[in-house]
C-alpha cells in the first residue's frame, strides 16, 4: 500500500473516531449518560456498534476519546530494556512517541468532556480510573529502565512519567493547532523546545 493511501486511510479512521466523540458528546449532553447506548451514539454516526468497539470499550471512554489501547507497547519494552540507545534522556523521547501512537482529542473535545465530568459522577470515577491505569503501567516502564541502569534516577519515575505525559500531550496540542499535518509524533521536538524555551536551563551554582 501507497503511503498517500495509508495515509488518508489514518486521516479516515481519526475522522470516525472524532464523529463517535461528538455523537457521544452530543447525546450525553441531551439526556444524560444512564439514557445513552452505544447502538445510539453508532445510529447517529452511520457505524455498526463492531465499528463503535474498535475504538473504544464503553460509552465512558468515548467521552474522553481514549482508546483500548494506550501506547506502543512494543517500542516501550525496548525502552524498559535499555534502548534503543542506552542513553535515558534520548531514549525517553522515544517513549514520549510510545505514548503518542494513538493521537488524544482536540482541546476542544477535551474541554467539553470536562464539562460533561462536571455533571456526571461516573465519568469522573472512570477518568480518573484511566488515567492511574496509564500513568502505573508507564510509570512500571520507567522504573524497570532505571533499575536496569542502577540509575540514582530511580527514585524519580514518577517525575519522568510526569514529563512524558506533558510534552506527550503539548506535542498533540501542536499538532491540532498545525491542522492534524502529519502525526502527533512530527511535533516532539517543538514540544521539547517550547518547554526549554519557557523553562530554560537548571540555574548554575
Amino acid at each position: 500500500m501507497q503511503e498517500d493511501e495509508l495515509g488518508l486511510r489514518e486521516r479516515k479512521k481519526r475522522a470516525r473516531r472524532d464523529a463517535l466523540i461528538d455523537a457521544t458528546h452530543e447525546l450525553v449532553r441531551e439526556r444524560g449518560l444512564e439514557q445513552v447506548t452505544v447502538e445510539e451514539i453508532c445510529e447517529r454516526v452511520g457505524v455498526s456498534v463492531r465499528t463503535f468497539f474498535n475504538y473504544f470499550d464503553s460509552k465512558l471512554d468515548a467521552v474522553f476519546g481514549i482508546a483500548h489501547t494506550t501506547f506502543d507497547r512494543e517500542l516501550a519494552e525496548v525502552y524498559a530494556t535499555g534502548g534503543p540507545s542506552g542513553d535515558l534522556a534520548a531514549d525517553t523521547r522515544t517513549l514520549v512517541g510510545a505514548l503518542l501512537q494513538f493521537p488524544g482529542p482536540s482541546k476542544d473535545r477535551i474541554g467539553t468532556a470536562i464539562e460533561l465530568m462536571k455533571s456526571e459522577p461516573t465519568l469522573y470515577t472512570r477518568h480518573m480510573e484511566l488515567f492511574d491505569a496509564i500513568r502505573t503501567e508507564m510509570q512500571d516502564v520507567i522504573v524497570r529502565r532505571l533499575e536496569h541502569e542502577g540509575s540514582e534516577a530511580a527514585a524519580r519515575p514518577e517525575l519522568i512519567a510526569m514529563a512524558v505525559f506533558h510534552i506527550a500531550r503539548w506535542a498533540t496540542t501542536l499538532w491540532h493547532e498545525a491542522g492534524s499535518a502529519g502525526h502527533p509524533r512530527d511535533y516532539i521536538d517543538a514540544a521539547y523546545g517550547d518547554l526549554y524555551a519557557v523553562l530554560g536551563p537548571p540555574p548554575s551554582g
